[in-house]
């Protein structure tokens, strides 16, 4: 993602926290004290893997985007040179992508890939397969073929890809040199589909207000 997810996770997870506290404030009447750390907050969106590792002895190592508990999963580069992300993540849609995509149904029953477990194990031999497959085919067909079996699957977008997204929401906000279109944010409050943000303050423009508020008193 290339941004600031230790950061980002904290302040989410203070986010829940006062809103968790607001509630019970409403329902008791009671404050609380709220304590979130960078640590804490990351290391929770770890308990996966952590679990996997104290519980089930699965040691997970860095996979790129691949999935440490499925297979096949992950980005496959096409004839085009253009990356498709993909997941296989039950037998059912391991059974279509076999008949479907890969277009041999012998691999359903095969010792080496018959549960996913079975799959993991052997990831490195059932990979080779499947990055043979995606490099007959365009990043297009390859999708049209995923859609008809019936998986999940997008593309590997790059920074530019995301700039010009049709799905991608901005939202016009005023600055000293001029107008900015930024990312709108997330959430969408009755159709909505774009907030008015305020402009963005030229530096300075809230000195006087500030030493007003905060500066020493004027005798």
């Amino acid at each position: 993602m290339g941004v600031s997810v230790c950061d980002i996770s904290a302040g989410m997870t203070a986010l829940n926290a006062i809103l968790q506290a607001l509630l019970k404030r409403e329902r008791t009447g009671e404050g609380s004290s709220i304590q979130v750390s960078l640590f804490d907050a990351i290391a929770d969106w770890m308990n996966v893997p952590v679990l996997q590792f104290d519980y089930g002895g699965y040691h997970n190592i860095r996979t790129g985007v691949n999935h440490p508990s499925l297979a096949p999963y992950g980005a496959y580069r096409c004839a085009d040179a253009k990356d498709i992300i993909f997941s296989v993540q039950n037998d059912r849609e391991w059974i279509n992508f076999c008949t479907k995509f890969l277009k041999r149904p012998e691999l359903i029953r095969s010792p080496e890939f018959a549960d996913n477990m079975k799959r993991l194990r052997n990831r490195s031999s059932l990979d080779e397969i499947v990055v043979a497959r995606f490099a007959q085919i365009s990043s297009h067909e390859a999708m049209g073929e995923l859609e008809a079996a019936e998986l999940a699957y997008g593309r590997l977008n790059q920074i530019e890809d995301v700039t010009h997204h049709c799905h991608l929401r901005r939202v016009a906000v005023s600055t000293p040199t001029g107008e900015i279109h930024l990312i709108a944010p997330a959430p969408i409050f009755d159709e909505e589909n774009a907030p008015e943000l305020g402009p963005v303050p030229g530096q300075g423009a809230h000195s006087e207000a500030l030493r007003s508020e905060f500066g020493p008193q004027r005798r």
